[in-house]
């Protein structure tokens, strides 16, 4: 988000579970994260989480958001007014680096494969906390993610690819899962070895490695500038994102990388002060 939301091009955490699927294929450790959003009258939170096999990457995600309803035609609502809406998604997905199927020459690059399914529900809810059901749906994300070279990363992602055109959107309504269809083309590299950019559509973002452990990013999403900054230390990962919009909106997310050799290493250490 700090990057102004330009992501699938990038896709390299388990943020991509949430926009292209494909870049968990080209992950090599497992990876933990939980993000909430703050903003005035809003409730958002995601869980994800990948595991790396040698038949491939599997990623489980859920994002729930709660909004206000604000704009919405009710006056042939039956019983109690709703004040909020709820969506909740939960996204089950499989990717798989190529490279690590095909024996392939370096030299042209890796490409990886993902699908989503996601499970998603919608619910109206009142200031008692009644609850209407108002849609469940099924639907399918296919993307890919082509790396020609270590300074440039192309994706592709197909958004609700199995029931998209047939969903009906609710209008004025700022919902995580929107349900439609849509293609989404993006691209990301490096400039310096410190300094990487990324592209989709109208959203550009760049980030920089002060040192490291210490990222600034920057961007510029459909209507917002945004900013924010990422703290990496011995596997755990905090990030901060701000959109200034006229609310402002704030992002935070802790991730866990394990370093495998780095826990073995400790057993060892125990072990052998135990014996001492």
């Amino acid at each position: 988000m700090g990057m102004g939301g330009a992501f699938v091009g990038l896709a390299d955490d388990a943020n991509a579970i949430f926009i292209n699927p494909a870049g968990v294929g080209t992950l090599r450790k497992e990876t933990a994260l939980v993000a909430t959003r703050v903003a005035e009258d809003r409730e958002y939170t995601m869980i994800s989480g990948v595991e790396t096999t040698p038949y491939g990457n599997f990623g489980i995600g859920y994002v729930g958001s709660t909004d206000p309803i604000e704009g919405l035609n009710l006056s042939s609502w039956d019983g109690e007014v709703p004040t909020k809406y709820t969506t909740q998604t939960l996204y089950l997905t499989y990717a798989r680096d190529l490279s690590t199927v095909l024996r392939v020459p370096e030299n042209l690059g890796r490409l990886s494969l993902g699908v989503n399914a996601k499970f998603s529900s919608r619910k109206l809810a009142t200031a008692n906390g009644l609850a209407a059901d108002n849609g469940s749906n099924v639907d399918l994300d296919l993307a890919s993610v082509f790396i020609p070279n270590e300074n440039l990363s192309l994706g592709v992602s197909l958004l609700n690819f199995l029931n998209g055109e047939k969903a009906q959107p609710i209008a004025n309504l700022n919902t995580v899962e929107q349900r439609k269809f849509g293609v989404l083309f993006g691209a990301s590299g490096k400039i310096a070895k410190d300094l990487t950019w990324t592209i989709e559509g109208e959203e550009v973002g760049c980030e920089w490695v002060v040192v490291k452990g210490l990222a600034l990013r920057a961007g510029k999403s459909k209507d917002a500038f945004t900013s924010g900054v990422g703290i990496s230390l011995g596997g755990f990962n905090l990030d901060y994102a701000y959109l200034q919009k006229t609310e402002p909106v704030h992002y935070i997310s802790i991730s866990i990388v394990p370093d495998k050799e780095t826990v073995v290493k400790s057993a060892s250490l125990n072990v052998d002060s135990l014996k001492l």
